[in-house]
């Protein structure tokens, strides 16, 4: 089931309420295993792909980049792996920054019931949230800086997410 990448900017930009009273969270994305990097929304609408995808979009403070450093299938699987290595954790690269799994937990969603990983990811001071839901689909939420509160909103808020998509049905 292809999902429709302007609908779910939509639902990214208004489920996380970017720009409106949740200012810790600077962009979020929706990847798939079918799809790639699908859905992608920016604080105070700003071109959330530039940090997650390829090149930047038209505006962006960044340069464009001639690569497309979008994450794919196989590093989004190894993500969720226990890591082969444990003096090495298993690192996902997007839009040209490293950012390396701190915490990988199991959680049972509280208002469905469900199973999902839920991975903490670091590059440098910044930090991300991602999980994934039983369908595959990975939502991923990148929060300004370390503050540990920003962090623990964005973890709330990938959660929340997380239970829209499982009763959208994914």
């Amino acid at each position: 089931m292809p999902p429709v990448t302007e609908q779910w900017e939509d639902i990214l930009s208004t489920r996380f309420a970017l720009g409106g009273s949740h200012p810790a969270v600077r962009a979020v994305a929706a990847f798939s295993a079918e799809s790639g990097l699908f859905a992608t929304a920016g604080r105070e609408g700003e071109d959330g792909r530039q940090f997650f995808g390829g090149g930047a979009g038209q505006g962006d403070r960044q340069p464009p980049v001639e690569t497309d450093h979008s994450p794919d299938r196989a590093e989004m699987a190894a993500l969720w792996t226990a890591g082969e290595d444990p003096g090495r954790p298993p690192m996902l690269r997007l839009a040209g920054a490293e950012w390396r799994r701190e915490e990988l937990d199991r959680i049972t969603d509280a208002v469905t019931g469900t199973e999902l990983d839920l991975a903490l990811l670091r590059d440098g001071n910044r930090v991300m949230w991602v999980a994934r839901t039983g369908r595959g689909i990975c939502v991923l939420v990148l929060v300004d800086g370390d503050d540990e509160g920003h962090a623990a909103e964005a973890r709330s808020l990938t959660l929340d997410f997380d239970s829209f998509l499982v009763g959208q049905g994914y």
